[in-house]
């Protein structure tokens, strides 16, 4: 072999996102010893696929068997070393061959330029040399020899050995690369660039692949800086028929599985070779190649392996009882220099609350002599300052005036450090904020009010951590909550209205509470007062009428569509009717199906009436009778637990329920369905009355609460709250939508309000 050879081995590998699925193992060992050398290079490559973490600390608990007892084992006149291992790996790991576990291995040794491997499984190995011509051409050695192995029956069935020529390539790697890289790619690839560059580029390429695979392979290469024309490439140990083809001179086959016959292939020179192998064993490591590696899994062989039995347990109880003694007399150093310490702060500390106390308290006549031995301490040091020579002083001064400017400087550092880290966050947050800001505004633009209430809602949480602390901080600050709360404003369509006062009820008729519409009138009522107040929209007059009935006061009213009548309850569930044409009053009968019923609302719609049960959950409907109106009966399908806190109810075909804690139920011909108010901020959690009708569009809600009337489409789209500064607590309204207009009472004052 020439003296100007390198051997180049130069190892890519990749790992999968997922282990089960896909896990390799690369092993490159650098011998250490003149011995070793003359074993060459170890290697292994094995693509695990489908095995658990126990299967995979298996195989790689063999390939470091292999390892070491590759270089511990002698070859032999008959067979080497990787021959004589193998066939013991192959005895006692029969276990590892499970069908639902995909195993590809190749495991082998470069001894100089010759090369010797076995392989389980597909991994690949391709050759690629040099022909006549300067081209190069490639064999897939696994190809050529796969045909003479008995693979499933062990784990290395073959033996194969050749030499790598000068400017030769041999390529190892694990099966998936070749579904990225086919033998044409990498012949490209590989013969082109150095090895390293072609290891880089392939490590690069699948890298990049991001997927669960794991690949993983090395890149063999025989360098030469020129050759004579027509030197052999490949120098096989197949001995005989030299006219075989370029493809079999590779083959030098050898069974390691005791059950399997002697190779086919002559052997007439293995006996020179195997009296040359030993020669050289000793002989100086001049004999191979420099080697160039760039291998991240490659580690040097270490041949110190513990001997079995009684010497193991004596070195390792000698170990025990060295280091073990060593710690105790470290953790005993440490406790004695711990309790010297301790004492000494003791001491210290108690001599100075002593001498404090002589001083504080002049205990037998001693403060003198406590305040003369601090003079004297404080003399002594003046003195021995006094006494140093010059440079001295000027050096202390120095180092005194140097430290005091090391550490301002690291203060000042520091606090710069702060405050621009500070900034940083500030103008972070800034942005943040700015760009929820412009999210929200996009979202109201698009009606995805959803979208823009979490936007303006985690802007106002990033607002809450931006230090307002200067004047432009505060400006900065206070812009930003004007244009949230504008945003805000939009989404929540709210329309801030200026009312006109129409009348003022709190002298003539205090503590009303609630409203009703009859034709060009309107009219307030009270649960704890009989009399009725009334306000004419055409004559601006107020009048104040009394019922001719022994009742506290009115809990309810309603009003049919013809406007002929108005219904009050009243007492015990007990009803009456008024007559606004001529403000009589008559007392009308009424039947409920559950004697206990607790009538919290009644409404009339196309003539009838319907009541609300509280106590029951249940809807009544009552027909019109000559006396009034004849035993309720039972609308809803099924009484709804829920509807015991109901207040209020409205009929457009459809029935609304509205509850104390502000849910609305909707029902259609006694059965409920689905609805929400949609897109109203704040929510509601209490209101006060519920209004629509079948010409209406709208649904109106008013939320005392909140001080606001709520108009909503008949699927709970919010489409506006309208409120006003002048309100207070309002607790009563009558809605006029052919004219826009609503009607609130608030605190006894009859307010007009413009509903667009």
């Amino acid at each position: 072999m020439s003296m100007d050879e390198v051997l180049h081995l130069h190892e890519f590998f990749i790992e999968g996102g997922d282990p089960n699925k896909s896990h390799v193992l690369l092993n490159i060992t650098e011998p250490a010893t003149p011995e070793e050398k003359a074993k060459g290079y170890f290697f292994a490559i094995c693509e695990i696929n489908n095995g658990n973490s126990a299967y995979i600390a298996k195989v790689q608990d063999i390939i470091d068997e292999l390892e070491n007892n590759y270089y511990e084992v002698p070859d032999q006149e008959e067979k080497t070393s990787l021959e004589l291992v193998l066939d013991k790996i192959n005895t006692d790991s029969f276990a590892l061959i499970k069908p639902d576990t995909e195993l590809n291995c190749l495991v082998g040794a470069i001894r100089g330029s010759e090369i010797i491997f076995s392989f389980y499984g597909n991994p690949q190995i391709i050759l690629f040399y040099q022909s006549k011509d300067g081209e190069y051409k490639k064999i897939d050695l696994l190809k050529e020899n796969i045909e003479y192995g008995e693979e499933g029956k062990q784990l290395f069935t073959q033996i194969i050995q050749g030499k790598i020529g000068p400017n030769d390539y041999v390529f190892a790697g694990t099966p998936h690369i070749a579904q990225y890289f086919n033998h044409d790619r990498l012949q490209k690839i590989i013969t082109s660039r150095p090895p390293l560059q072609s290891a880089e580029h392939l490590q690069r390429v699948m890298s990049e692949l991001r997927n669960s695979l794991s690949f993983g392979g090395i890149i063999m290469h025989m360098q030469k800086p020129a050759l004579a024309a027509g030197e052999p490439r490949i120098k096989t140990q197949v001995k005989g028929d030299s006219a075989r083809s370029l493809h079999n001179l590779f083959n030098t086959e050898k069974s390691t599985a005791q059950i399997l016959s002697p190779s086919f292939l002559p052997r007439m020179q293995e006996k020179t070779y195997k009296e040359q192998q030993l020669k050289n064993t000793s002989a100086s490591d001049s004999r191979f190649p420099s080697a160039q590696i760039n291998a991240s899994h490659l580690r040097q062989h270490q041949n110190a392996r513990p001997s079995a039995g009684k010497i193991d347990a004596q070195t390792i109880i000698k170990g025990m009882f060295k280091y073990g003694w060593i710690g105790i007399k470290k953790i005993g150093t440490a406790i004695i220099w711990l309790a010297v310490l301790i004492k000494s702060f003791i001491l210290g500390t108690g001599r100075v609350c002593l001498h404090l106390f002589y001083l504080i308290t002049n205990y037998r006549n001693r403060r003198q002599l406590v305040l003369s031995g601090w003079r004297k301490k404080w003399n002594d040091f003046k003195n021995n300052i006094a006494n140093l020579p010059l440079i001295t002083k000027l050096l202390l001064v120095v180092s005194v005036i140097l430290a005091v400017i090391f550490a301002g400087s690291l203060e000042y550092l520091n606090i710069n450090r702060k405050k621009e880290d500070a900034l940083k966050t500030y103008n972070q947050t800034v942005q943040n904020i700015t760009a929820k800001k412009d999210a929200a505004e996009s979202a109201v633009i698009y009606n995805d009010t959803a979208i823009a209430f979490k936007q303006v809602d985690e802007a106002k949480q990033l607002l809450k951590d931006l230090p307002c602390r200067t004047d432009a901080e505060k400006t900065v600050c206070q812009n930003f909550q004007n244009q949230l709360e504008g945003i805000l404003t939009k989404i929540r369509r709210v329309t801030i209205v200026k009312p006109a006062l129409l009348a003022d009820w709190s002298e003539n008729a205090p503590g009303m509470t609630r409203l009703f519409a009859v034709g060009k009138k309107i009219f307030g009522f009270a649960a704890n007062s009989t009399t009725l107040v009334s306000y004419d929209l055409l004559t601006k007059e107020n009048k104040t009428l009394s019922a001719n009935l022994s009742v506290p006061g009115f809990t309810t009213a309603a009003v049919p569509k013809e406007n002929d009548y108005v219904l009050f309850e009243y007492g015990n569930n007990e009803v009456a009717q008024f007559n606004p044409e001529d403000n009589s009053w008559k007392k009308i009968d009424i039947g409920y199906p559950n004697q206990n019923a607790s009538i919290a609302a009644l409404t009339i719609y196309n003539r009838r009436l319907y009541t609300l049960d509280a106590q029951s959950g249940q809807v009544y409907k009552h027909d019109v009778i000559k006396t009034g109106f004849a035993q309720g009966k039972e609308w809803l399908k099924n009484a709804d637990a829920g509807l015991k806190n109901g207040i209020d109810l409205a009929i457009d075909g459809d029935l609304f329920i509205l509850g104390n804690d502000g849910k609305i139920s909707k029902f259609t011909s006694g059965a409920p369905q689905p609805f929400s108010v949609q897109g109203l901020d704040p929510a509601l959690t209490s209101a006060n009355e519920i209004w629509t009708y079948t010409d209406l569009d709208y649904i109106y809600i008013l939320d005392s609460s909140n001080k606001r009337l709520l108009v909503l489409d008949k699927i709970g789209q919010l489409k506006s709250q309208i409120t006003a500064e002048e309100f207070s607590n309002p607790t009563g309204m009558a809605v006029d939508e052919q004219k826009s207009t609503a009607y609130i009472l608030d605190s006894n004052r009859l307010f007009q309000i413009n509903l667009k």
